[in-house]
């Protein structure tokens, strides 16, 4: 306890130390550095900010605990501070336990609760989570200050004492504490944190199955009452209590485990404390004050491992001279002093001088000899500081390189993900071109077919195909732009990766660049998208302002457009529907007019019969009147006394006038008497056919004789039928009072016979009429047969138009709904690239966010670069070549992306111009087919 003596006496004298060790205490350098100096990357990793404070460099308190310093007041510390260490007070190592005692910081920090007893209480385990913030915190207010202590209240010379005696008894209490390597320690560190990892998750599902066990159990006692129901519920129970208690083992086991490792590093982190707080003790410690005493070294000489190679200086001292340094006044010590003979004064006083001259070189060189100790123990506590130091930064970027390769692990589905969804819109790329080849195609058949009619058509679509042309070589132009700059980027990048294997400092820089580069293209690009679908939009709105479609709604979007596109094309489609009603009608109409042409012939042509009926009773009644003409002439013109006598006169003997009379008689037989014809007008009820006009002069008294021109032919044949009026009578028709044929007289003959010249005038005059109406008959007949053959041929005109029609009736349908398809299916792929769109600047903001964290890593890699050594080189390497791969996959990744949007874009743009040249050709189709019915309606 010489150290607590002089501690003791140097705060009773308050006397400064010598000067003699002031050089050696000024050249000493304290075993803390800056807390800025430590990596601070990744900013949200509790675990880095954990190890920065439970290496052996982050307890500057410690030391300082051990010397008093009265010249420099310290100022009230809040509150806050010892509230974020609740648990301190089991955590400290000692056997002292008063009211002020204080745990140390570097404990309360990495220290846990102790293990729990149950599962209940394991929710509550380890260190609480706002110690991490306060720790955060702290690392970023820069609190520099070594004599910063955690307490509460204002300091006093009590309290100093009280600390530096804790810290004593705690430097004696951990001088059998196993120090290990760094090696061993980054292992049980990455464990630990393994090891909290797997218990959160376990007690995360030891509380899951805990409330399982709870609802199973709760659902028991419910379904008690039913044997089945009871049943399954029981077994279920069992299953969850099984889990729970298989789930707790599992807890205890890694919570076991977990408090071994954390006493390994505290065991570690402590006896690495002492050893380091017993040098600085020598190195500071005056000659005189007893400190190099055998009693000294051996108390606080700690037990070492073969594998640490440090040892204290107090070990070289020979185990002979453990017990006491110096001559023995005891006679029976076995170092005792044997007394010698007595010297006179010169040989006295040379041996003095030999001695003293002896003394003074041995103190030379002790002299010579302890600074150059010293100097060997300050580069050698130099470089064990730099050594802990590089162990414990590569250790920490080890852990953050791992850490984000496994963050980057976590992200590979996501990105294969994304390379299968755009391996889809290649496809959908691949179709789309497809279809805008057959698309072209069409439009150059339409073209083609539609030249004549279509000037100003072909003007349209001569001025979109040269505007989309242009777009196209817009388009190609910027694709080649892009290409050509991300050869650049890729020769840039190489020559960065070439320039990056020299110098690490270089190439994080031009990370940095390439990174804020980066980002501004995905904003460039994402503005480019943005500015192609206003423009796209715009593109529509002016379609729709020139083909005037109509908007029912006030939604002038992109979806509001596709919709008054969508109604017009239905509007479309319902006037199809009305021409092909019209059709309907009009193929009706074609029917009643063949069914009337047919009407019309037939009629012609039983005209026609009835013509050659009337022709050949003209030519029969011509002839005999030409007989009878020519009988008349060649009979003698009889004699008026011949003619006045009576029926007796037949009797005579005049041969003469028998003769005449016989000749007359068959005459007379056969001309028709006047009651004969008027019985046949009067049973003739049969107005007579058409060009024949009724003549004025006949009346209707029976007895008078009326003209055969009003008679039909039949009836004129009947009268003069000799088979019907009895040929074998040698009378005329029965015109008698009493049934007998009427007496042959010379006035009944000449009186028949002057009405048969009459009837001949009449049948000429009928004739005549009858040839007028022939000659109109024939004319209409010929006009007919010709409006028939118009008709005909108009006809198959019409039969050959109502199949072409029908033909592109039924083109149009089936292109409507090939239209209405490909619309829904731009419409889905609008809006499928809407949400990849999204999701697109979803993803770059993440990786916005992310080369934000790696420019804020970046910085302090490049702070603390300078300080690593090279043994650690590789693993800058190894983070520096997947950040390669990792930013040359997401450019490409980047870049395929906008491809494939400006690629559905540019398909999207094609098939609109396809949809609006359908459009114009169906409306010039439905313009020539109204045409076409209003010249068939007339």
């Amino acid at each position: 306890m010489n150290g607590v003596r002089r501690l003791l006496g140097g705060v009773v004298n308050s006397s400064p130390p010598s000067n003699q060790d002031s050089p050696l205490a000024a050249q000493t350098i304290p075993l803390s550095f800056s807390p800025k100096a430590g990596p601070t990357w990744p900013p949200s990793s509790p675990s880095a900010s954990q190890q920065s404070y439970d290496s052996p460099s982050a307890s500057p308190s410690t030391t300082s605990a051990l010397f008093l310093k009265k010249d420099r007041p310290k100022p009230p510390i809040d509150d806050d501070s010892s509230r974020t260490y609740p648990n301190a007070g089991r955590q400290s190592m000692g056997t002292t336990s008063t009211s002020n005692r204080i745990p140390s910081p570097t404990r309360s920090q990495t220290m846990p609760n102790s293990p729990p007893s149950g599962p209940s209480s394991l929710s509550g385990r380890g260190t609480p989570p706002s110690s991490y913030s306060v720790r955060n915190s702290t690392r970023k207010s820069g609190i520099t200050d070594p004599d910063w202590k955690r307490i509460s209240g204002n300091l006093n010379t009590r309290d100093e004492l009280l600390i530096s005696l804790m810290a004593s008894e705690a430097v004696i209490d951990s001088r059998d504490f196993e120090i290990i390597t760094a090696e061993e320690v980054e292992d049980l560190k990455k464990e630990h944190q393994v090891l909290n990892s797997r218990l959160e998750a376990m007690t995360k599902k030891l509380a899951l199955e805990t409330k399982i066990r709870d609802a199973a159990l709760s659902l028991s006692k419910v379904n008690a009452s039913h044997k089945k129901v009871s049943k399954q519920t029981s077994e279920q129970l069992e299953a969850a209590n099984k889990r729970v208690e298989s789930a707790q083992k599992e807890v205890w086991k890694i919570s076991d485990r977990v408090n071994e490792v954390h006493r390994r590093l505290m065991e570690h982190r402590a006896g690495v404390l002492s050893f380091s707080v017993r040098n600085m003790e020598k190195k500071m410690a005056r000659e005189d004050s007893g400190y190099d005493s055998s009693n000294r070294s051996t108390l606080m000489s700690p037990t070492m491992t073969s594998n640490t190679g440090l040892s204290s200086p107090t070990t070289t001292v020979s185990s002979s001279k453990s017990r006491f340094d110096g001559a023995h006044l005891f006679a029976g010590h076995a170092d005792s002093i044997v007394p010698k003979f007595k010297l006179s004064s010169e040989a006295a006083a040379a041996a003095i001088a030999a001695l003293e001259a002896k003394l003074q070189t041995a103190k030379d060189s002790l002299a010579a000899a302890g600074k150059k100790q010293a100097e060997m123990t300050r580069e050698l506590s130099l470089m064990k500081l730099e050594k802990q130091e590089v162990e414990t930064m590569m250790g920490m970027d080890i852990q953050a390189a791992e850490e984000t390769i496994a963050a980057l692990e976590k992200e590979i589905p996501r990105l294969e993900e994304l390379d299968s969804e755009v391996r889809q819109l290649r496809q959908e790329k691949t179709s789309w071109e497809r279809d805008r080849v057959g698309f072209e195609t069409r439009l150059m058949e339409l073209e083609m077919r539609k030249s004549e009619d279509a000037g100003g058509v072909e003007r349209t679509l001569a001025s979109i195909r040269e505007s989309m042309q242009k777009e196209l070589e817009a388009k190609e132009a910027e694709i080649r732009r892009i290409q050509e700059e991300r050869e650049s980027e890729q020769s840039a990048w190489m020559e960065e990766r070439q320039q990056l294997e020299d110098e690490k400092m270089d190439d994080l820089a031009r990370l940095q660049e390439e990174m804020d580069r980066m980002r501004d293209e995905e904003d460039q690009t994402i503005r480019q998208s943005q500015d192609e679908m206003s423009s796209g939009l715009a593109i529509l709105q002016s379609m729709v302002r020139t083909h005037g479609i109509v908007l029912f709604s006030r939604d002038s979007s992109l979806q509001g457009l596709l919709n008054a596109i969508g109604m017009h094309i239905e509007s479309v489609h319902t006037k199809l529907e009305t021409y092909s009603k019209a059709e309907a009608e009009w193929e009706s109409l074609r029917r009643r007019l063949e069914e009337d042409v047919r009407s019309g012939l037939d009629k012609r042509e039983a005209l026609a019969r009835e013509l050659e009926d009337v022709r050949r009773d003209r030519d029969s009644a011509r002839r005999d009147t030409l007989t009878l003409e020519s009988r008349v002439k060649s009979q003698p013109p009889p004699s008026s006394s011949h003619l006045r006598t009576p029926s007796t006169s037949f009797e005579s003997s005049d041969s003469e006038v028998s003769r005449i009379i016989s000749i007359l008689q068959p005459l007379w037989t056969t001309l028709p008497s006047p009651e004969a014809r008027a019985a046949k007008f009067v049973s003739t009820n049969r107005p007579f056919r058409t060009g024949s006009p009724v003549s004025g002069s006949s009346t209707s008294s029976p007895s008078t004789v009326s003209s055969l021109s009003d008679l039909d032919v039949r009836s004129l044949k009947s009268l003069y039928d000799t088979r019907q009026n009895g040929p074998a009578s040698p009378l005329s028709p029965k015109s008698g009072t009493n049934g007998l044929p009427a007496p042959f007289t010379i006035e009944a003959f000449a009186a028949r016979v002057q009405a048969l010249v009459n009837d001949d005038k009449a049948l000429i005059e009928r004739l005549l009429r009858f040839a007028q109406a022939h000659d109109l008959l024939k004319k209409n007949a010929e006009r007919a047969q010709k409006l028939a053959q118009d008709g005909t041929h108009a006809l198959e005109a019409y039969q050959k138009q109502t199949r072409i029609l029908e033909e592109r009736n039924m083109s149009m349908a089936a292109r409507q709904s090939a239209l209405q398809e490909e619309l829904q299916l731009l419409h889905d792929t609008i809006e499928r690239i809407t949400a990849e769109r999204r999701e697109l600047e979803s993803l770059a903001a993440e990786q916005a966010q992310t080369c934000q964290q790696l420019t804020e890593a970046n910085n302090t890699l490049s702070a603390r670069a300078l300080a690593l050594a090279e043994e650690a080189a590789h693993a800058p390497e190894m983070m520096r070549k997947q950040y390669e791969t990792q930013l040359q996959e997401l450019k490409k990744a980047l870049e395929l992306a906008q491809d494939e949007v400006d690629a559905m874009r540019t398909s999207e743009q094609s098939q609109r111009i396809a949809l609006l040249d359908e459009l114009n050709s169906m409306q010039t189709e439905n313009g020539s087919l109204r045409a076409q019915l209003r010249a068939a309606k007339k």
